[in-house]
């Protein structure tokens, strides 16, 4: 499989245990009382990984258009 084959499956896994780390960090956010000290933190690790979402959705596109 060519490299950009190997990058783009790489890309689209990443997506794919990003997308489960929000699962998971809004569902942990959910349980929790709303002015609990918890829920910021959660919420600054939800920003962290949706921006980096945001970046490897563009790289998957780019790979994608390129293949």
């Amino acid at each position: 499989m060519p490299d950009q084959q190997n990058d783009l499956r790489a890309t689209e896994e990443s997506i794919q245990r990003d997308a489960d780390t929000l699962k998971r960090l809004e569902e942990e956010k959910t349980d929790l009382d709303p002015r609990d000290a918890r829920v910021d933190r959660i919420s600054e690790q939800v920003e962290e990984v949706a921006k980096g979402l945001r970046d490897k959705a563009v790289a998957e596109r780019e790979l994608s258009h390129e293949i």
